[in-house]
């Protein structure tokens, strides 16, 4: 009896259209980066030796020779940076999930995960700068996200 008390004063929540595209979206985006990441991560001996040690990506570096040097700065970074960022877009899509499901905190895991992306590849990679394209594109999603806080519940 208490319960359906409960629920009877609860109202009923709905997932915007704005909250689902930007949940989409972010499943493709984060997904797909974290199956990446992660992917470069486990395999990055194997692919530091099919680049480098085998004559497969000798065309590409002869017809294109800045290849080579960004090839050697991809391989330049730890592994565990890639494991790193990976996991960062897995609790990027979990907060998505969370979203999705029109939990708040959901929000605040994706917030931060993204700016720990951000923040992550410009330690690690200083001479490319500040990553203005990344930093709108996420400020972008987290205003998207906010505006649709009022939808979500605790």
């Amino acid at each position: 009896m208490e319960f359906d008390e409960r629920m009877r004063q609860e109202p009923e929540r709905k997932r915007t259209t704005l909250l689902s595209v930007l949940c989409i979206l972010t499943f493709i985006g984060s997904g797909c980066s974290a199956l990446a990441y992660l992917y470069m991560g486990m395999s990055f001996g194997t692919l530091r030796h099919l680049v480098f040690e085998t004559d497969t990506y000798e065309a590409y570096f002869n017809m294109m020779p800045a290849m080579r040097s960004s090839m050697e700065a991809v391989f330049a970074l730890p592994r565990w940076y890639y494991f790193l960022t990976g996991f960062l877009f897995v609790f990027s899509l979990a907060g998505a999930i969370l979203m999705w499901r029109l939990r708040r905190k959901g929000f605040h895991v994706y917030t931060i995960a993204q700016c720990l992306v951000i923040l992550t590849g410009m330690l690690f990679i200083p001479a490319a700068g500040v990553p203005w394209g990344s930093i709108l594109w996420t400020g972008l999603f987290v205003a998207g996200y906010a505006s649709c806080l009022k939808h979500m519940k605790n």
